[in-house]
């Protein structure tokens, strides 16, 4: 049926487009325009007429002014000009004739203004001087001496004014010769000579004016105007003629377009009736389909802190639409148990504790199953269904109808989206539930969205922390390098200072001392260099249990002993890649920590265990991939802290102890050790409520080793030549002192470039090089680089007390064989020269 309606299209467009062009010819001129023609055609004649008798008065001296001609020319030019403007929409270019005839008057009206204006000009002065003539004439005509001449001339001159024939203008011409050259007196010479002026200036100037004026007489300005005004009858009648004809055709294409548009209204409303019902089904689901629609909508670029309130008003304009009397989403939790994390309840209804929630786990796997296969639960009917434990929770809530489905985000189920009907009984169509199986995912793919941007500000979170860690770390391992250039010189002069000052003497004491503050010193270096995760510890495969229970033995006899411990340790096979005494230290110092937030008075809890995750884990303080893990946590009951106070913790230094009670160094330094592990650590505290940290560390299949037994102290040097560089110039005079005390002649210098000069002014000179890592210019790297090319066979030992790694294939490409951890103390300088000067004498490889 539609198609036939559009093949009747071009048929109306066909009869519409000749309707068109007959009311386009049917329109006649407009009769105003016509009247303002005539009235102008009409107004050129008599204007004309009027010019050409004005003329004549004017030529035979009876026009006082040339105002009337002025007039006349005026109305010409206008009519014209009317006729210009009203003249296009009669014509609009359809009559050439009438448009030449136009033309052709324009230019007769221009030709006759422009003689008029000539023959005012011309007139004037022929009237005004044939008045001084005639005047003049008379005066003279008194004097008896010139009175016959003055009067011949006289008659002469009024003849040639009314007949201006030739004969006559030379009989006028003689007489005026004659009275110029009559003998007059002295009194009326200058009258005589004014009179013969004026009269030579009248026989000129007459002909001219006569010959203007039969020009304008001659014109054929009011025959054109008659042609003009024949022609445009003419072409009026004929537009009139087919005005007529097109109004008769217009009428009878009127009337059968009305008859077929008669048709068209029958078909329409056929078409009508038929098309009713189908929009009154489809106005419905349209309905519904743009409520779903506005859901969609509401949900693009919803902020997450939204998502919540977004669910609540969609469930309510779901729930109104439908008539269903409360609408809920019930979210997957633990064990598969339900819980509604959204809902709506009409007005009037009571809001009770859902069904759902008091079910079991096992009470749902039926239904599940069922909305698997199916897509949906739909219980048109509660009361028809058979007697179980659903149906009967349904009925004692009230639930007369009910229409559950799951909601599954990237192929995971989420939860359900329910709708339960209390005051009455309704069945969905198959539209509205796949509409609402689509509203589900929305739902699912919101409440997805806002848990991921919820993990990724904590990741962000947590990412910032770790970027704040590690350059803290690298602040902290320049000031490492730092302090250990000071107690370099404090240790190696101490260690000298001792070697030379007799057992029990009090200078001896005091340079005890002063080692010991040394020492302790050097353990808050290393614990910054633990922090920094490069402290140089060797890892190797640890059995985590026995390193624990070994600490915890420590524990029990340095904590007060109002501080209890309590172990339950259950790794006893787990292995980890480690160093033993960090690990250590990792124990030590959270135990101090906990016994320290309980004012000494309590129990600090200890536990080890073994954990895998299947997917990464979010901690506190880090992300942990899945894998498998040893996991040790530390417990106490003490004041706790709160979240900012928490993100803190694990920077170098910051205490909330009060001054003198501490370094702030404990926690970094399990931070540093723990990192340095490949692990993760996760704090969980609450002001007053106490603290758990807990400590991954990744296992490893690898069997337990033992630590490398103690090596045995190395001989003293036997004079070689030991080139040492470094760019404080104490620790030059210290190093150079220690190596002369261990046997070595030393040859110090505090720039790379001049040892560098030294070496290759004289190569064989030297027997091993002892260098710096960090300084200006050229690292200790680069010479040992530089050197080793000169010499190849060179031993080269680099001291460092930067926590910078330096990795070991550049150590070999440099040459360097061996690497001193600053401080220097001379027992560890004479075991590593002598190791490797052996090896020289040996002619073994580094």
């Amino acid at each position: 049926m539609t198609g036939s309606i559009w093949r009747l299209v071009p048929i109306l467009a066909g009869l519409l487009l000749v309707l068109t062009f007959l009311l386009v010819r049917g329109a006649s001129p407009d009769p105003v325009v016509h009247e303002r023609i005539l009235q102008a055609l009409d107004a050129l004649v008599l204007n004309d007429a009027a010019l050409h008798r004005d003329i004549l008065r004017a030529r035979a001296g009876l026009l006082p002014n040339y105002d009337p001609l002025v007039r006349a020319s005026q109305g010409v030019r206008e009519a014209i000009d009317t006729l210009r403007v009203a003249g296009d929409a009669p014509y609009g270019g359809s009559s050439a004739g009438i448009e030449r005839r136009l033309g052709d008057l324009v230019a007769e009206a221009a030709e006759q203004e422009a003689l008029v204006e000539t023959f005012k000009s011309d007139n004037a002065l022929l009237q005004n001087s044939f008045a001084y003539f005639t005047h003049n004439s008379h005066d003279l005509g008194r004097r008896q001496t010139v009175a016959a001449d003055i009067g011949a001339l006289a008659n002469g001159m009024l003849q040639f004014m009314r007949e201006p024939r030739e004969e006559v203008a030379t009989e006028v011409a003689v007489a005026l010769e004659r009275l110029d050259r009559l003998p007059a007196l002295q009194t009326l010479e200058a009258d005589v000579d004014t009179l013969v002026a004026h009269g030579r200036l009248i026989l000129s100037t007459l002909p001219e004016v006569d010959a203007i004026l039969g020009r304008v007489l001659s014109a054929r300005m009011a025959e054109r105007s008659r042609a003009l005004q024949d022609s445009y009858l003419d072409y009026h009648a004929g537009i009139e003629a087919r005005a007529k004809a097109s109004r008769i055709l217009l009428y009878l294409a009127s009337v059968l377009l009305l008859g077929y548009l008669a048709y068209l209204f029958l078909r329409l409303r056929a078409n009508a009736r038929a098309l009713a019902e189908r929009s009154s089904a489809l106005q419905a689901r349209l309905g519904f389909e743009s409520q779903v629609t506005g859901v969609s909508t509401q949900f693009i670029n919803l902020a997450a802190e939204r998502v919540d309130e977004g669910i609540t008003q969609a469930l309510q304009r779901l729930g109104d639409y439908t008539g269903a009397d409360r609408a809920y989403i019930l979210l997957v939790g633990a064990g598969s148990r339900l819980a509604v994390s959204h809902g709506w309840c009409r007005d009037g209804i009571t809001r009770p504790g859902h069904w759902h929630e008091d079910l079991p786990p096992e009470g749902w796997s039926s239904h599940l199953e069922n909305s698997d296969r199916e897509g949906y639960i739909h219980v048109p009917r509660v009361d028809a269904l058979p007697p179980t434990a659903e149906s009967a929770s349904l009925a004692a809530h009230g639930v007369r109808s009910w229409l559950c489905l799951p909601m599954s985000c990237a192929g995971r189920r989420v939860g359900l989206l329910g709708f339960d009907v209390v005051r009455g009984e309704k069945r969905w169509s198959d539209d509205d539930i796949a509409l609402l199986r689509t509203v589900g995912e929305i739902f699912a793919n919101a409440l997805e969205r806002k848990r991921g941007e919820a993990e990724r500000e904590a990741l962000e979170a947590q990412l910032r922390q770790s970027q704040r860690m590690e350059a803290i770390g690298t602040l902290a391992g320049g000031i490492a390098h730092n302090f250990n250039n000071i107690l370099g010189a404090m240790l190696g002069y101490g260690e000298m200072a001792l070697a030379a000052l007799p057992a029990g003497s009090d200078p001896r004491r005091y340079v005890e001392q002063v080692m010991t503050a040394g020492q302790r010193g050097k353990g808050v270096v290393d614990q910054i260099l633990a922090f920094s995760r490069r402290g140089g510890y060797e890892h190797r495969p640890t059995q985590v249990q026995p390193v624990v229970e070994e600490t915890v033995d420590l524990l029990r006899a340095s904590l007060p002993t109002t501080i209890a411990i309590r172990t339950k340790l259950e790794a006893e096979n787990a292995t980890v890649l480690g160093d033993p005494t960090q690990l250590q230290q990792v124990v030590v110092n959270l135990s101090a920590n906990a016994a320290q937030s309980m004012d000494g008075h309590g129990t600090v809890e200890i536990a080890l265990d073994a954990v895998e995750f299947a997917r990464d884990l979010a901690l506190s303080h880090g992300t942990l991939a899945a894998g498998r893990y040893v996991r040790l946590t530390v417990s106490d009951a003490g004041r706790g802290m709160d979240d900012a106070t928490a993100e803190r913790i694990f920077e170098p230094f910051f205490t909330t102890k009060a001054a003198g009670s501490g370094t702030g160094l404990g926690l970094s330094t399990v931070h540093g050790i723990v990192a340095d592990h490949g692990g993760a650590i996760n704090v969980k505290s609450r002001p007053g409520e106490g603290s758990v940290f807990e400590v991954y560390l990744a296992r490893t299949e690898a069997l337990a080793t033992s630590a490398a037994p103690t090596q045995a102290p190395a001989p003293c040097g036997r004079g070689e030549t030991v080139l040492l560089v470094d760019d404080e110039t104490p620790l030059v005079l210290l190093g150079e002192e220690m190596l002369a005390a261990l046997g070595y002649e030393p040859v110090g210098f505090d720039s790379s470039a001049k040892a560098l000069a030294a070496f290759r002014a004289d190569p064989d000179r030297f027997d091993l090089l002892l260098t710096d890592e960090i300084m200006p210019g050229m690292t200790g790297t680069q010479l040992a680089a530089a050197l080793h090319r000169i010499r190849p066979d060179l031993p080269i030992i680099l001291m460092t007390g930067h926590s910078g790694e330096i990795r070991s294939h550049r150590l070999r490409a440099a040459g360097i064989c061996g690497v001193l951890k600053k401080p220097l103390l001379s027992r560890e300088m004479a075991e590593s020269l002598a190791r490797h000067l052996v090896r020289r004498r040996c002619g073994y490889d580094r």
